[in-house]
């Protein structure tokens, strides 16, 4: 099958899954996983997840798998720990940021598994890994394009975090860059989600823990403690590649994914790179 056709059946199975699966869920359910969780929707939001995308999940697997089938859809264990220890590392001064600006604290245990460890895997699993990493790595999709269209769908989800339609234009606009980094941290972390997935647990944790304002758009203060976050990350990736590691995203990926090494064995990050 070539890159064409593998596109088109990418595409059309995620506008399957994530626009029309909805439809086949049935309120039944809603009621019986909200009672079996006391509405904490702990029990709900991961069976949804997987009811909605399992289609666009199978395919990438079938048509894309290399070896270790995990592969495929970033979930590959080479590289974990550091990748957490390195998420970690990169967010701790966002959030004493955040804790030195906050009055308030929600240490809400089912609030932290919903909005922080949920979202950052699903979304990292369903926009990166599925959807952007099928488009880049196997369809050979340029970098901006594949990043674009998982970018934005993924910047639309977010529109209700605005309270108007200016806020809610700005909370896109934030959220599509934020995806666009996250997908470059995918890349070069080597092709696996952990990275972009941790700091998207983090950086969601320490926002909801500390209940800062704003939504995905944020304020002033607030944004120059999460840049230290996104810049930490930065500096991680060059270690890593001064290290050794291949640099995926480049000149000649940008809009043409050119490189027939993406699937080579998974880069093992040290630790120490991360400090």
């Amino acid at each position: 099958m070539n890159t064409i056709l593998k596109s088109l059946l990418v595409i059309a199975t995620f506008v399957f899954c994530h626009y029309i699966m909805k439809s086949f869920w049935g309120s039944e359910w809603t009621k019986i996983l909200t009672q079996a969780d006391a509405s904490t929707d702990v029990l709900f939001i991961p069976a949804k997840y997987l009811f909605l995308y399992a289609p666009l999940l199978v395919l990438t697997t079938l048509l894309f798998k290399r070896g270790n089938m995990l592969d495929a859809i970033g979930l590959n264990t080479a590289g974990f720990n550091n990748y957490t220890f390195a998420a970690l590392l990169c967010c701790i001064p966002m959030t004493l940021g955040y804790a030195y600006l906050s009055n308030n604290l929600n240490l809400s245990l089912s609030g932290l598994i919903t909005g922080s460890i949920y979202a950052g895997f699903f979304e990292e699993l369903i926009f990166r890994a599925a959807l952007f990493g099928a488009l880049y790595r196997f369809c050979r999709w340029g970098f901006i394009p594949a990043a674009l269209i998982s970018s934005v769908v993924f910047g639309v989800g977010h529109m209700y975090q605005g309270g108007d339609a200016i806020s809610a234009l700005m909370a896109v606009a934030v959220t599509t860059v934020a995806g666009t980094w996250f997908a470059w941290l995918y890349c070069e972390c080597g092709y696996k989600i952990w990275f972009p997935m941790w700091m998207h647990i983090f950086m969601n944790a320490a926002y909801g823990i500390f209940s800062m304002s704003g939504g995905a758009v944020g304020d002033l203060h607030g944004n120059l403690y999460k840049a230290t976050a996104i810049v930490l990350s930065i500096v991680y990736v060059e270690a890593l590649i001064r290290r050794g590691k291949k640099r995926e995203v480049t000149m000649s990926t940008l809009f043409i994914n050119t490189s027939v090494a993406t699937l080579n064995t998974p880069f093992k990050p040290q630790i120490s790179a991360a400090a």
